[in-house]
C-alpha cells in the first residue's frame, strides 16, 4: 500500500513538472529590453487629431529633430475623433515599453473626462513627458460680417436665439467648453457645430458654413485679413494679437490656456522616459521649432515631467469645480 502511494506521488510530481514545462514552452518568458539600449526600433507617436491641424503640424516639427537624437525613426499615427478620446484611448492601452507615446492637448485629458465616461483615467493611466506650448486661441468671425466686437456678436445672438453658429476643432474640446461657458455667462444660445479637427473647422468657416470659430490655426488667417478676432481666451493679451482683448477684459469671468505636450502609457521605465524627454527637449530648444509655434499661434512653454503632471492635475480639479458652478455638469 505504501509502495503504491509512493509511486502515485512520483507520478503526480512528474505530471505537474510536465505541465509546467508545457506552459513555459508555449509562453516563453521574453526578457524586457535593456533601457540603456533604448530605442532599438522605430517609436510610434499617436496624434489624437486628424492631419493638418496645429497639434499634428507641431508634432511633426518635433519628430524631425527628436528622431535624429534617438537614432530611430518616429512614426506618426493620426487617430482623430471623439475630441481626442480615440487617440488617448489607444495610448492608454499601449504597451508601457516606451515604443508608443503620444501628443496631448487640454480637451481629451481635462474637460472631456469630467463630462462623460471615457476608457481612461486622467490621473491614473498616463506618464507625463513634457509640455511644449500653450494655445492662445482667438474667437473669430469672417471679415465681411457685421460683427466688429464680441458684444456685437453676443447682442445678435440675444436677438436671435439658436440662430448663430460656431465651430471648434471637436465636440467637447477645450474651445467648445470655453465658448459654451462664455455663452452661459452671457445668457445667450449659440449652436456649436461639431467637426473632426482644425483643418475641417477652417474649411467650414472660410466657406461660410458657420458664423464663428475658435482655435489657434486662425491666427495666420487674421494676418491674411480673412477672419477678424473678437477676443482671446488667455488671461493676458497675446503678442501676435496685441489689439485683441481677452474675455476677462470684456467682463467674462473665464480664462484658459490650452496646453500641448507629450505623454506615455502609465508604467514606462523612468530611464526610457528620460531618454524620450531629453530628445523632445532638444527638439523644443531648436530655434526653428519655436519659430514655427509662434507663427502658428502657439506660445512656446516648457514644463518638465513633474511640472507638466502637476499642472494637468490642477487644471483637472479646477475645471471640475468651474463646470459644476456653471451648471454644465452635476
Amino acid at each position: 500500500m505504501e509502495e503504491q502511494e509512493r509511486r502515485l506521488r512520483i507520478n503526480l510530481r512528474g505530471f505537474l513538472l510536465l505541465t509546467v514545462l508545457f506552459i513555459l514552452s508555449a509562453n516563453p518568458c521574453i526578457p524586457a529590453e535593456d533601457p540603456a539600449k533604448f530605442p532599438t526600433r522605430p517609436v510610434t507617436i499617436i496624434i489624437p487629431w486628424t492631419p493638418g491641424g496645429g497639434a499634428d503640424l507641431s508634432t511633426r516639427k518635433f519628430e524631425n529633430i527628436a528622431s535624429k537624437v534617438l537614432g530611430q525613426p518616429l512614426v506618426l499615427v493620426n487617430k482623430g475623433g471623439g475630441g481626442g478620446v480615440i487617440g488617448l484611448t489607444a495610448l492608454a492601452k499601449a504597451d508601457p515599453d516606451g515604443y508608443t507615446f503620444g501628443q496631448v492637448t487640454h480637451s481629451p485629458i481635462v474637460p472631456i473626462p469630467l463630462q462623460r465616461q471615457v476608457p481612461y483615467k486622467t490621473k491614473e493611466d498616463f506618464s507625463f513627458i513634457m509640455q511644449y506650448s500653450e494655445y492662445m486661441a482667438p474667437f473669430c468671425v469672417l471679415t465681411d460680417t457685421p460683427w466688429k466686437t464680441l458684444n456685437d456678436f453676443i447682442e445678435d445672438a440675444r436677438r436671435n436665439p439658436d440662430k448663430l453658429t460656431y465651430a471648434t476643432p471637436g465636440p467637447l474640446s477645450m474651445y467648445n467648453i470655453f465658448m459654451d461657458l462664455v455663452f452661459v455667462q452671457a445668457n445667450v444660445k449659440v449652436r456649436h457645430i461639431p467637426v473632426s479637427g482644425d483643418a475641417e473647422m477652417v474649411t467650414q468657416h472660410l466657406g461660410g458654413h458657420v458664423d464663428a470659430s475658435m482655435s489657434s490655426p486662425l491666427v495666420p488667417l487674421i494676418a491674411a485679413k480673412k477672419v477678424r478676432p473678437l477676443a482671446v481666451m488667455s488671461a493676458n493679451r497675446i503678442k501676435s494679437l496685441p489689439d485683441t482683448p481677452t474675455f476677462l477684459e470684456l467682463g467674462y469671468d473665464i480664462a484658459y490656456a490650452n496646453f500641448q505636450g507629450f505623454i506615455a502609457p502609465k508604467g514606462v521605465d523612468p530611464r526610457i522616459m528620460k531618454k524620450l524627454g531629453d530628445a523632445l527637449k532638444k527638439a523644443y530648444d531648436d530655434p526653428s521649432t519655436k519659430e514655427f509655434m509662434i507663427t502658428a499661434g502657439m506660445e512656446p512653454v516648457y514644463k518638465d515631467s513633474e511640472a507638466f503632471k502637476a499642472m494637468v492635475f490642477k487644471d483637472y480639479d479646477r475645471m471640475g469645480i468651474a463646470l459644476k458652478k456653471l451648471g454644465v455638469v452635476k
